[in-house]
């Protein structure tokens, strides 16, 4: 249970952080399917990825999950805020 609330601290602070500060990700490459951003948080920098395809499937289907979400070279990180998340629980919030 503490692991759990580590990380959901962990989530909430680099929130509050991207909100305060409108740091901004950056557009870092394009691999097998997935975006991926850098942001720099706490003096450190983080990358994760986004997915823009379904996965477990035999043909090419977009992900729901995009919406109509605009991905350009640099966005505000707080309107990645999603996949951060959804990187940190998947343990794909990787410092560089």
């Amino acid at each position: 249970m503490q692991e759990i609330q580590d990380v959901q601290s962990f989530k909430n602070e680099i929130k509050k952080e991207l909100y305060k500060t409108g740091e901004l990700a950056v557009f870092t490459r394009y691999i097998s399917g997935n975006l991926y951003y850098s942001i720099k948080f706490k003096d450190k920098t983080y990358e994760f990825p986004i997915s823009t395809v379904e996965k477990g499937t035999n043909e090419l289907v977009l992900s729901a999950d995009l919406g109509t979400t605009s991905f350009e070279s640099t966005i505000k990180g707080s309107y990645l805020n999603r996949w951060i998340s959804k990187a940190i629980d998947n343990n794909e919030f990787n410092q560089i």
